[in-house]
């Protein structure tokens, strides 16, 4: 870290330290209950054949991208389609692995080994779909690097791990009901005007109302899972995405996973923040980028 980023982390602990507030566990079910008793969350699959999964991974190949990219692009461009532009859709985050770059593998171990990279791609409808893609690889593969991808990682090493936890309490401890125990005090903690509150607000994180990003992806790759298991055979894996912020602040969140030979894909989103119409539109129009017959020229 420079030493400019190392005196705000320290100042920010500084700060924490002398108004900080301290949850329990009956805290984290009060806002639990009240985020679910507020939100509802939705998943749309796609199950790809063995043929469908070959025919994209070569035409990826073809076209000199990345299924991630040709995936990222794809979900990008679909909703732009069907929803008409908005300015979070050209806001994207693609998760990574952290596991093969550290000194010491993790293997095994469990652990919060990722990272992520942030990026603007606006897709352009005067474009083909995989010119676009290749637009899209083009922009995120110089930030695909440890310096990126540790960047984020690094600071909250620094940072009071408590201010962290402190954050949903932040964001959701104005949807507690009246009636709970603990309304009173995470009431009060979701207006106060502290340091969790100005991180919050820095990354246009602090309301529930603004949608961060238009697409979250995160890609497993391909898993070499033995297929047969005695009398039992693996169809596919599918995999739930989930997030680390209110999914109301993106508008889908894109769970990929290769497995026997299948690449499956989880769309999540939430009902107050998409319906379902629309949903079904941009998973068809996506699949269409992906599995059609678009030739760029």
């Amino acid at each position: 870290m420079s030493g400019f980023v190392k005196f705000i982390v320290n100042r920010m602990n500084q700060k924490w330290g002398e108004d900080c507030e301290y949850f329990d566990q009956e805290d984290y079910k009060a806002i639990s209950h009240a985020y679910w008793e507020n939100f509802s969350h939705e998943v749309l699959t796609v199950e790809m054949s063995e043929a469908e999964t070959s025919a994209l991974i070569a035409r990826c190949r073809k076209e000199n991208v990345t299924v991630n990219s040709a995936l990222a692009a794809a979900f990008a461009g679909a909703q732009s389609f069907v929803e008409g532009e908005k300015p979070y859709h050209a806001k994207l985050v693609v998760a990574a692995s952290l596991r093969d770059r550290i000194p010491n593998p993790s293997g095994e171990g469990m652990g919060f080994y990722a990272g992520d990279v942030e990026l603007i791609f606006k897709y352009n409808q005067k474009k083909g779909f995989w010119e676009n893609a290749r637009l899209f690889q083009k922009k995120f593969l110089p930030k695909y690097t440890n310096k990126t991808l540790f960047g984020t990682i690094l600071n909250w090493l620094y940072l009071d791990p408590t201010i962290f936890e402190a954050m949903n309490f932040k964001k959701l401890g104005g949807l507690v009901s009246s009636n709970s125990l603990r309304y009173k005090k995470l009431t009060a903690f979701s207006r106060k005007d502290d340091v969790v509150l100005r991180i919050l607000k820095r990354d246009q994180l602090e309301s529930l109302d603004v949608k961060h990003w238009g697409t979250a992806i995160t890609n497993l790759g391909r898993l070499d899972f033995p297929k047969n298991y005695g009398a039992l055979e693996l169809d596919r894996l599918i995999m739930q995405p989930g997030g680390g912020i209110p999914l109301v602040n993106v508008n889908l969140v894109l769970g990929a996973v290769t497995c026997a030979g299948k690449l499956s894909l989880a769309i999540e989103y939430a009902e107050e923040a998409v319906d379902i119409v629309t949903m079904k539109q941009i998973k068809a129009k996506a699949l269409d980028f992906l599995l059609g017959d678009h030739n760029d020229f």
